[in-house]
């Protein structure tokens, strides 16, 4: 993209000596001309400028997406100018000679340096990047930009902070909050599973960017404390040195690409040579040989790991002296880190075992993730408000009464139907008096332990909001939202698998038979939900205060859809144990299809909660099970029910660890919304 400047001549001696731009500088000369204001309000955007290519993250109401910028999930940090005053971004090399432009590899290398020294204004091209980064981000999501974050280097002093903040004025962004490269690094690391304890500390190897740079970060409550840096200084970069090897063997010492490699700012040659370079090692990631292009005349060359590995070597040699350095600067031994994060852009072969040799420990490799910056920096300036969780919050509460019940009643009078229309219709074997045998639904059995745990969901949904008492003792201080629902879950959890397991003693002791296979199924089809409870009982005291009043409408269980169920298994089972099989219609079967279909649309309203799907797969399940009801396929039918039922608890139990735990992921909000 390219942005608009007025270009004012340093000394216009340089104008007609025609030194192209050598003399130029970027100037704003009123507020009025800086580059188009941004309108505040609306999302908040991270810019990683700290990596080899430019990347940046929007936050969008809690939602993390990656912006693309003019296509791309990442742009170079190269920026060019034209004797007109256009300022091109995004740019990885530098242009003909005949463009009469000037190509800025990275407008940050000219920040911290006197301005007499400085040629070009750096602070105005990096306004020119960040607006155009902003302006990217803003067209995307068609909002405006309400906070900014940027990733800095850890060597940043107040200078080149100031610095940065005036591009940012200059671009009509907000103040931005800054992040070190580090802290941004751990932060990522420990959203996805890699966690420090506070006090111990984080050894960071950055080697994305010449020079490699090794930084030791102690972790506490509220964030990262930088103890010491430390950078691995070498001549040249491992991408130049693969170079002047490459021309080495392919052209030999007097070719002057070769110098113009270490070059700054590079040649048109020498920087598309050095990106083909940075491909190459690109491709040695996923195959064994990789070609690299060199400026005609000459021809392409092939390089493998090996050359890689012999390039890096100088590197290598000195990875155990800088780490002694870094521990020894931030005064703390191998013992106190728990843990090393390494970032490259291209692998660096062996590197990862030389820094597991100095440390003792494997490090976590961050590789071809170009927003882990950004990401990391938007999790370390998120707003944290403090606002108030079921623990602390105290909803009204009121007596409790009979109506109140209806729900649990009407569950528990379901259950006791299907337990003992299960005893009554068995038909039980007896030879000189001695029961030997016994038949009956087992998968009705297990509706009914699975209803009786429903049962207690009903009553635990009940104890956040009302008492058995008329008053409260004054003395004694009002339980908290948090404590009761953790109360009343937990003793769902142990009652409801309690009334579960006296089901199946109790249908041994009415047949007098062996209560194994009876206890087995109505423990196994409560046990499932029992734990969904138990889970809810240790999480949701977390929940938002505010996010409460809809979570415990959606635990009520929905009363209508379990007494289609049981009406539905109630008619199977009748319809099968009546002698003779005819109906009251005189068509026999009818009564047993038609209980199969109530419990097919059961499950179907049971499994889903979208409209959409319980419109749909209705229907079709309540034919479907009337078609195939027969008294072999009777079991069958009443265990998808179980398995939509559990299927309910799971995911009652993933919505409130996606309240309690907003940064969970989406894995659990597909499962929730599914």
């Amino acid at each position: 993209m390219t942005v608009d400047r007025h270009l004012a001549q340093k000394d216009s001696h340089h104008t007609r000596t025609g030194d192209h731009c050598a003399g130029l500088r970027l100037t704003v000369h009123s507020p009025a001309e800086r580059l188009p204001h941004m309108p505040n309000g609306g999302i908040r955007l991270s810019i990683d400028l700290n990596s080899s290519a430019i990347a940046a993250t929007i936050d969008r109401h809690g939602t993390r997406i990656p912006v693309m910028l003019d296509g791309r999930l990442a742009i170079p940090c190269g920026v060019t100018l034209d004797p007109t005053g256009h300022v091109h971004v995004g740019v990885s090399a530098a242009p003909e000679p005949s463009a009469h432009q000037q190509f800025v590899s990275n407008p940050l290398d000219l920040l911290g340096r006197p301005e007499a020294h400085q040629p070009i204004d750096g602070v105005q091209l990096l306004a020119a990047q960040l607006w155009h980064v902003a302006d990217q981000a803003a067209r995307q999501i068609g909002e405006p930009i309400t906070a900014l974050t940027v990733t800095i280097p850890p060597s940043w002093g107040p200078r080149r902070r100031a610095q940065l903040a005036d591009a940012a004025a200059r671009a009509g962004l907000p103040a931005p909050a800054m992040v070190t490269a580090p802290a941004a690094l751990a932060a990522y690391t420990r959203a996805h599973g890699l966690t420090a304890p506070d006090g111990l500390c984080l050894l960071i190897c950055q080697a994305d960017r010449h020079p490699v740079t090794l930084t030791i970060l102690q972790t506490s409550t509220d964030g990262y404390r930088e103890l010491a840096t430390r950078s691995i200084d070498l001549p040249h970069d491992l991408n130049q040195v693969l170079a002047q090897r490459i021309l080495d063997e392919a052209t030999g010492d007097d070719d002057p690409l070769r110098r113009e490699i270490s070059q700054s700012p590079p040649h048109q040659d020498s920087s598309a040579m050095l990106e083909s370079v940075r491909q190459a090692r690109q491709l040695l990631t996923a195959q064994d040989r990789a070609p690299v292009l060199l400026p005609a005349p000459r021809k392409p060359a092939v390089i493998t790991h090996d050359d890689v590995a012999i390039a890096a070597q100088p590197l290598l040699d000195r990875v155990h002296d800088a780490v002694r350095d870094a521990l020894d600067a931030a005064d703390v031994d191998s013992q106190h880190l728990s843990g090393v994060i390494l970032r490259q852009a291209e692998a660096i072969p062996g590197l990862q075992d030389r820094l597991t040799t100095a440390t003792g420990l494997t490090p976590a490799v961050l590789a071809d993730q170009f927003h882990a910056l950004a990401d990391g920096a938007l999790t370390l300036t998120a707003p944290h408000p403090h606002a108030p969780t079921a623990a602390s919050t105290h909803l009204p509460r009121v007596r409790l009464r009979i109506r109140d019940l209806t729900s649990a009643l009407l569950l528990s009078a379901c259950s006791l139907t299907l337990l003992l229309q299960a005893i009554f219709t068995a038909d039980i074997t007896t030879t000189f008096l001695r029961v030997v045998g016994v038949r009956t639904s087992l998968p009705q059995l297990g509706a009914a332990g699975a209803l009786a745990m429903l049962t207690a969901f009903a009553v635990a949904q009940l104890a956040p909001t009302t008492w058995l008492a008329s008053a409260h003792s004054p003395s004694a201080p009002e339980p908290a939202t948090g404590s009761l629902i953790r109360r009343g879950y937990l003793a769902a959890a142990v009652g409801g698998a309690v009334v579960a397991g006296l089901y199946g003693l109790a249908t041994g002791t009415s047949v007098r038979y062996d209560y194994s296979p009876y206890l087995k199924w109505t423990l196994s089809s409560a046990l499932p939900l029992a734990l969904c409870a138990a889970v809810i009982a240790a999480t949701a005291p977390r929940i938002p205060a505010n996010d409460l009043p809809a979570w415990l409408a959606r635990t009520r269980p929905a009363i209508l859809h379990a007494a289609i169920a049981t009406t539905g298994i109630y008619l199977m089972r009748a319809a099968l144990t009546i002698t003779p099989p005819v109906d009251l219609t005189g068509m026999p079967g009818l009564i047993g299809s038609g209980g199969a279909a109530l419990l097919g649309v059961a499950t179907a309203l049971t499994a889903s909660r979208r409209r959409t799907i319980r419109t749909v797969t209705a229907p079709g399940l309540g034919i479907g099970y009337a078609i195939v009801f027969t008294n072999d396929t009777n079991g069958a039918l009443i265990v998808g029910y179980l398995v939509a039922l559990t299927w309910w608890g799971i995911g009652l139990t993933a919505h409130t660890l996606r309240l309690a735990f907003p940064t969970a992921g989406a894995a659990l909000r597909r499962l929730v919304d599914g």
